[in-house]
């Protein structure tokens, strides 16, 4: 995959005109009239023309989070708001869960620990020492996998659920803006549509998050293993 990135041309517009919509029909801005208006053929191009509009917002609005918005902030605002007490990247605290919950049925607590002999051995106490050693490890088994397709379909899952997340609260941030400024009368209804919508992305893309993380370990040590096997 040469373009991690390629869903800001595809799903992510997708996403961000259909909520361009819905916040369109709510507040009575386009009117959906009988089937009738379908068949008629100045609607049909009006259509065109809004859908091209509307399509050149998306990625305009796309471009603006690009620039304003780093990986690093994103990353914040993802696990500031998380579910469950995520504060970190899944790489912040995946060998600890490994050795606790031993949650992956595709390698054990016992791999990892044969594959990684020194790593739990130097694994600080402190909370936030340990985070930051479990990533830098991470970090240094994904760079060695990184161009695996397994690899990069599941960094492509979390960085598309990941944006769609932000691109979420960008919208609840810029309808607050434009309520108070009465351009447009208030919606609870559709406030809590977005709030509801920017928590279940929120937990989509933490869930993305965990299994790419888990991804990079599963084929690092069954990689592992399979060259054991054909050395002996």
């Amino acid at each position: 995959m040469n373009d991690l990135k390629n869903y800001q041309k595809k799903e992510l517009p997708l996403f961000i005109i259909s909520n361009i919509l819905i916040f369109l029909i709510v507040h009575q801005i386009i009117k959906i009239d009988t089937i009738d208006c379908l068949h008629n053929t100045a609607k049909i191009i009006s259509q065109v023309f809004v859908s091209t509009i509307l399509s050149a917002i998306a990625f305009g609005f796309i471009l603006v989070i690009e620039c304003l918005f780093t990986s690093g902030f994103k990353e914040k605002l993802l696990y500031l708001f998380g579910f469950f007490g995520f504060l970190n990247l899944p790489g912040c605290t995946i060998f600890t869960e490994i050795r606790e919950k031993n949650g992956d049925n595709r390698f054990s607590y016992q791999d990892v620990v044969e594959n990684y002999p020194e790593l739990y051995q130097n694994l600080p106490e402190d909370g936030k020492g340990r985070s930051s050693y479990e990533n830098e490890k991470w970090y240094t088994i994904y760079s060695q996998n990184r161009d695996v397709p397994m690899i990069q379909y599941s960094q492509r899952d979390w960085l598309l659920c990941r944006d769609i997340y932000i691109s979420t609260l960008v919208m609840i941030f810029s309808y607050v803006v434009v309520a108070i400024m009465r351009f447009v009368d208030f919606n609870y209804q559709y406030i809590l549509f977005l709030i509801f919508e920017a928590g279940i992305t929120n937990f989509g893309a933490n869930r993305k998050a965990v299994r790419f993380a888990y991804n990079v370990i599963a084929y690092d040590v069954t990689k592992t293993q399979k060259n054991e096997k054909s050395n002996r």
